[in-house]
């Protein structure tokens, strides 16, 4: 399974093409980490319902749930659902993160269907969930 969803990631990130301000190259997925999300679905259902701006739209639902480290690449529908990906620059200490969202609107509110994580390290060629070396 774990496969399946390995080369579902390489598929869905071959076409990803990233404005210049936050441009990164054609990534290659082998591997990420599932992220928890019930709880941000609860919060999310809760500004929804209080109406909050950011609550409305897939790119600042994507930047809520990411925070300010990440800023959002691109948005892309595929399969009745929307993908956001959401890179972090890489700095000495971190590695460059990609975080992939995947939002579904039911009943015109939106909810998080999936959040995946990978990173890059320092030299690396693909994104994964490889341990990075930390050099000093």
């Amino acid at each position: 399974m774990r496969v399946l969803n390995v080369i579902r990631a390489i598929l869905l990130l071959s076409p990803l093409v990233c404005n210049s301000v936050f441009a990164i190259e054609q990534p290659i997925v082998v591997s990420f980490a599932d992220q928890p999300i019930n709880t941000f679905n609860q919060q999310l259902k809760q500004a929804q319902l209080q109406h909050r701006g950011w609550s409305k739209q897939p790119e600042t639902i994507s930047a809520h749930y990411a925070g300010a480290n990440f800023r959002v690449a691109k948005v892309k529908q595929y399969q009745g659902k929307v993908l956001t990906y959401n890179v972090s620059a890489a700095d000495a200490e971190h590695p460059k993160m990609l975080l992939i969202l995947s939002l579904q609107k039911q009943q015109n509110n939106w909810k998080l269907d999936g959040a995946r994580l990978a990173w890059k390290c320092k030299n690396g060629q693909h994104f994964s969930t490889d341990r990075c070396s930390i050099s000093h």
